[in-house]
């Protein structure tokens, strides 16, 4: 009798997991099909990516089976065990093939469920032909990717094999890449931690403009920020959240000039502490210069939420809720949030229904958790208007790990679509509209991709 009454709510919860209202017609016949092919073989807008130079691939000690190992996979390789200073030595040239796998091989083992790896297990599958990393294969797989690095490999890949439209780069390396396909997002960091008068030198010298004052320092910023306008960046990009928390509060001139000073008389290779609460009224004041440019030139501006790469970081500074002061205060500036906000799904979800200028971004998430970024593709698909949600960025240094990200996305965005449909929450026609959005004119649109 007990074992059925605990049954009864299990079997509640799995019922009610994906309810849905039936709103539509239910679907004619095939339409799992015609979503899944659909979704499969459109063109994507690829909203953030960090790629290296091939060239710079060709020479470097990653080329063999670390390829597809060396970001993201490191993470959890690490987590399972591995010692940073081991991983490193694995992307030297100082071991072999075989004796890299023997290293790395328990940690591999241990970590080789997690979202990360198997997106490296579904790349080695589906780009090179092979189904397992182990000591009978990564020896071929080494001799793939070297032969792949000889041709025009990232062409075949990215238009090929993903079949994307246009690339985001977190970067300003313009030396590869197709200039009809490849765009940019540019960075100000170095005027978030100038906490050094050296730091502050490098900035005036950088930006041939003699910096004194806290009003120097904005004029510095401002020339710096159109100075990239003028290069076609896309749009802006805040990665504060790996240094401090992303509630930037709105000081007094007199306290950030307090602090500007104080750095000012510091001995040249003195610095304040760039994480802690001296440098922050400076910081946060500096933000709203630069929300200031981006209003006044009408440029969205990205910021990091959620989960950070690496180890050592403090979640709590990332959550996506710590920006709605700047939300309310600058209404006309677009803010997109990156990565789904993980795990702040559900806060990301209000923010961006209750702020039109507040746009979700799902970069780097399907490798972070396939199951979340259904969930929540669920849940914003009910909550946010469709034309706020961007569905991909690979957020990789190599089109190996974009492919392999890609795979996943599609999966999920299809998989959702599918759900939707068959419940009757949309029409096929709907669902088809949607993708096009999301994975495609969303990111078009809002980033003004196709203007260039």
């Amino acid at each position: 009798m007990k074992k059925s009454l605990l049954l009864i709510p299990c079997l509640f919860l799995l019922l009610t997991l994906h309810a849905q209202v039936q709103v539509r017609p239910l679907p004619e016949p095939g339409y799992d099909l015609r979503i899944r092919d659909f979704v499969n073989n459109m063109k994507v807008a690829d909203t953030h990516e960090h790629l290296g130079s091939p060239e710079g691939y060709r020479k470097s000690s990653k080329l063999d089976f670390m390829m597809l190992l060396f970001h993201y996979a490191d993470d959890d390789i690490k987590s399972a065990g591995m010692s940073h200073k081991g991983f490193e030595k694995l992307l030297t040239d100082s071991l072999t093939v075989m004796e890299k796998w023997m290293a790395i091989k328990p940690y591999w083992e241990a970590s080789s469920n997690t979202a990360y790896n198997r997106a490296a297990l579904l790349t080695a599958d589906k780009l090179f032909g092979i189904k397992n990393l182990d000591e009978t294969t990564v020896v071929e797989l080494s001799d793939k990717i070297k032969k792949a690095y000889q041709t025009d490999w990232y062409n075949y890949v990215l238009k090929d094999k993903c079949n994307i439209d246009y690339v985001v780069v977190d970067g300003e390396d313009r030396s590869f890449g197709d200039p009809k396909m490849f765009r940019y997002v540019k960075r100000f960091g170095e005027f978030f931690f100038a906490t050094s008068p050296k730091k502050l030198e490098a900035i005036a010298k950088q930006q041939d403009y003699e910096i004194k004052t806290l009003d120097d320092f904005v004029s510095a910023l401002s020339i710096a920020f159109h100075k990239a306008m003028d290069k076609d960046f896309v749009a802006v990009k805040v990665g504060i959240a790996y240094e401090r928390s992303l509630f930037f509060e709105d000081v007094s001139k007199e306290k950030a000039e307090a602090v500007f000073n104080r750095i000012l008389s510091l001995p040249k290779n003195e610095g304040l502490q760039y994480n802690g609460s001296d440098i922050k009224p400076l910081q946060d004041y500096m933000m709203h210069r630069l929300l200031d440019l981006a209003r006044a030139t009408n440029t969205p501006i990205e910021f990091h939420t959620g989960l950070q790469a690496g180890d050592g970081n403090t979640i709590e500074n990332a959550n996506p809720a710590l920006l709605a002061n700047l939300f309310l205060k600058y209404r006309d500036v677009r803010f997109i949030l990156f990565h789904g906000g993980y795990p702040f799904g559900g806060e990301l979800a209000t923010l961006a229904k209750n702020f039109r200028n507040v746009y979700i971004d799902m970069c780097w998430l399907y490798i972070i958790s396939p199951s979340y970024s259904e969930r929540y593709l669920h849940e914003w698909l009910e909550t946010v208007p469709a034309n706020k949600i961007m569905a991909f960025g690979g957020d990789f240094l190599n089109v190996e790990g974009v492919y392999g990200h890609l795979l996943f996305a599609r999966q999920v965005v299809a998989n959702v679509l599918i759900a939707k449909v068959k419940d009757g929450y949309f029409t096929e026609n709907e669902a088809l509209k949607i993708a096009q959005m999301i994975l495609h004119d969303n990111a078009t649109g809002l980033l003004k991709l196709d203007k260039q």
